[in-house]
């Protein structure tokens, strides 16, 4: 079991080695920083609030959505904490001999809320708009946990969790989105049936 565990941890390292030197480009950096860092610019924050508000405006399936969103982004970040403080993992960043994009974070490192994040919003969106909407979105995790990696603040394997722990809550938020709406559709036909038996 050991040797596995070695195997893993070695097979992570040189992954993350891999993304964080040999993809490096000039003209990449940038996009990079922009998925990794982007949610903390102000500019940006704002126009994430002015699609989701535009996104509740509109009603229908893409209000239920961004309503939705927001305990599932809190379920998934939150348990993300819970997660690093339990399994203690040290950033590559702090353990590996690296100069990160983005500051020395001393914070633990699996799972990545970045990466989990992404994909519980594009989990949740698959589940109330069907694989079409799932494909589309699919993006941005793909961008925003490899971004995490090429700034220097995550192994792959955090990332892959992450990705993991997001997509169980996205598509059980969904799920049970779903499963209510259903059962609130059902009672009125079976109490209308129960009026005509009568």
């Amino acid at each position: 079991m050991l040797s596995w565990m070695s195997l893993f941890s070695e097979w992570d390292r040189r992954l993350f080695y891999w993304v964080f030197e040999e993809m490096r480009a000039d003209w990449l950096t940038p996009l990079m920083l922009f998925f990794s860092e982007g949610n903390k610019w102000w500019w940006m924050r704002v126009t994430i609030l002015l699609l989701w508000l535009g996104l509740v405006w509109r009603g229908g399936r893409g209000r239920v959505f961004a309503l939705l969103l927001i305990p599932t982004l809190i379920v998934s970040n939150e348990l993300c904490d819970v997660l690093k403080g339990w399994v203690g993992r040290l950033r590559p960043c702090v353990v590996l001999p690296i100069e990160p994009l983005v500051g020395r974070l001393s914070s633990p490192s699996f799972p990545s809320a970045h990466a989990a994040n992404m994909a519980a919003l594009t989990a949740l969106g698959g589940m109330l708009g069907g694989w079409r909407v799932a494909l589309g979105l699919l993006w941005l995790p793909l961008l925003v946990g490899l971004s995490r990696i090429y700034v220097g603040v995550h192994y792959p394997s955090d990332v892959l969790g992450g990705w993991l722990i997001g997509g169980l809550i996205g598509s059980g938020v969904g799920w049970l989105w779903r499963w209510a709406t259903a059962r609130r559709v059902s009672r009125p036909s079976e109490s209308a049936a129960g009026r005509r038996g009568t």
